[in-house]
This record gives C-alpha cells, sequence and structure tokens, in this order.
C-alpha cells in the first residue's frame, strides 16, 4: 500500500447543535439574488474556504447526507401534490456547495465529489492525497453536513451538531521527514462521517503540518 507525504497549508473547521449563527455569506457573496440561492452546506463550504484563504483550485468535496434540507422540500412537495420547486431540484445534488463555491470565485478547476457513508470525510482525504500527487497542486479537501430539518430529532442518532463542516487545503511534502500518519482525535458529538478529516484540522491546529496517507 502506498502512502503519500502531504503538508496542510491551512484548516478550518465550525459547528454548531442547531445553526451555525455567522457563516459572513453577506461579505462573502455580496449578491443578494445569489446569497439567497445557497444552501447551507454551500454557505458552510464558502466560510470555511474562505478561512483557509483558498479562493480557487482543485476541490475534493465531501458529504454523506448531501442536501437534505433541499431534498426534503421535494419530498414535502411530492407527498403533498405540490408543484417542484426549481431552486430545490437545482440544489439538491451532491456537488451543489463546491459548484456555487466555482460560480462565486470564478474557478475553473477540478472538482470531485465524494460520499461514502460514515467514511466520507477518510475517502475525501484520500482522493485528495491522490489529487495532489497527480496534480502537483494544493488541494482543498472539505466535507460537510447539515441535517437541520423540521422532525429531525425523532430520527438523528448518529450527531450532536446539526450543522458542521471541516476543510484542509493540502499539497505533496517536499520530503516524508517527520510525516505522520493521521492520529485517531474523536471529536465527541460530530457525525462519523466527518471524523477523519477533523482529526486532521486538530493535528494542524496542535502544530503537526505533515501527515502520511495511505492510498
Amino acid at each position: 500500500m502506498k502512502s503519500v507525504a502531504l503538508k496542510i497549508v491551512s484548516s478550518a473547521k465550525i459547528y454548531a447543535k442547531e445553526k451555525i449563527e455567522d457563516l459572513e455569506d453577506k461579505r462573502l457573496v455580496p449578491k443578494m439574488m445569489m446569497r439567497r440561492r445557497l444552501t447551507r452546506n454551500a454557505k458552510v463550504m464558502l466560510y470555511l474556504s474562505d478561512k483557509c484563504g483558498f479562493t480557487g483550485g482543485k476541490i475534493v468535496y465531501g458529504t454523506c447526507f448531501s442536501e437534505l434540507e433541499e431534498t426534503a422540500k421535494i419530498a414535502n412537495a411530492v407527498l403533498e401534490k405540490r408543484l417542484l420547486s426549481p431552486t430545490s431540484f437545482q440544489n439538491s445534488v451532491y456537488n451543489t456547495a463546491p459548484s456555487y463555491f466555482s460560480i462565486i470565485n470564478n474557478d475553473e478547476d477540478e472538482i470531485i465529489t465524494v460520499s461514502t457513508g460514515m467514511k466520507t470525510s477518510l475517502e475525501a482525504l484520500k482522493t485528495a492525497a491522490l489529487q495532489a500527487l497527480v496534480s502537483k497542486q494544493r488541494v482543498l479537501c472539505i466535507c460537510a453536513e447539515c441535517i437541520n430539518i423540521k422532525n429531525i430529532q425523532d430520527i438523528n442518532r448518529c450527531t450532536s451538531y446539526l450543522e458542521s463542516g471541516v476543510a484542509v487545503v493540502l499539497e505533496i511534502a517536499k520530503n516524508s521527514e517527520g510525516a505522520v500518519a493521521v492520529e485517531n482525535q474523536k471529536t465527541r458529538g460530530i457525525i462519523d462521517s466527518l471524523q477523519d478529516l477533523m482529526s486532521v484540522a486538530k493535528m494542524h491546529e496542535s502544530g503537526k503540518d505533515k501527515i502520511l496517507v495511505e492510498l
């Protein structure tokens, strides 16, 4: 199995029990019409990428539940025999968040979307490592879950935080000296689909900026 040594250039994370209060979307997206179309996942992505100082380039985006709010709107419309909202339909796909990022930042680079259940952030990290290895460029690896919909607490058994996200900017390390394996630094209450990338962000915060990722 091949291991890739990566340098963590920057990282950011955010989460809230119900709704993240300030994602600075008015600053990040001045145009009101565009801002009104954004999903919660898209707002989280724009916020985290800004905190990482990433405005364009290759992106690997991961999410387990995708655009749950928009999907629920569609399901309710079908159930109640109402017309489907074109915006909800457009916003219901897995790559909605990075697509808005690319539009707002005029980013024409490659986007890869990953969804592998509760292992999503681990597979997104591996994909980002491979992307950095092949392209020799910096890669934004970002994962988000926003599941704050009506009656979610009746079925939620997987997280204490209904909105959460984490991002890291990675590049190939010049050498593997000092690189360490990704530590299992569980963040209590966070959904498992984000835990692996959360561990990478926490390692970066503690001063460990070089990691080994097994492909």
